[in-house]
């Protein structure tokens, strides 16, 4: 059976700040799981040079669901240049904790099926609530 590793490459501190409170709702943090977050003032190259470092250590795994929060900004380009490096990857923009849990949780699948189903529990989650009128 195959299993993924995660990668969360964020604007900082918020990598770091969703694998906390995931860890709180699992009872420990995974060990699958590593986060690169990104300053305002990192430099680029460093950061991809501490990603492959990241990835390297994730390698046991069979694949990586790369994780990002923002398409577009510096954690979004670091998170598309090392989904480049990394042959088995797949890359998933717009973090939010549902998404993270369920990525979590289907960590025993291919990395294509773990961010399939990251995808839908984040979709999912984004529920503008109706206000009741009495």
């Amino acid at each position: 059976m195959s299993s993924s590793a995660l990668l969360l490459v964020t604007h900082a501190p918020l990598g770091n700040a969703l694998l906390q409170v995931a860890a709180h709702i699992l009872g420990a943090a995974p060990d699958f799981l590593k986060v690169l977050d990104i300053s305002p003032t990192a430099e680029q190259e460093t950061m991809i040079d501490g990603g492959l470092l990241l990835l390297r250590q994730l390698d046991q795994h069979e694949g990586i669901v790369i994780l990002s929060d923002c398409k577009g900004s510096t954690p979004g380009n670091i998170a598309e240049q090392l989904h480049l490096i990394a042959f088995n990857s797949s890359l998933v923009y717009g973090l939010n904790l549902p998404m993270l849990l369920r990525a979590v949780n289907y960590c025993e699948q291919s990395h294509h099926a773990v961010a399939a189903a990251a995808v839908a529990g984040g979709r999912k989650s984004i529920i503008e609530s109706e206000r009741r009128h009495d």
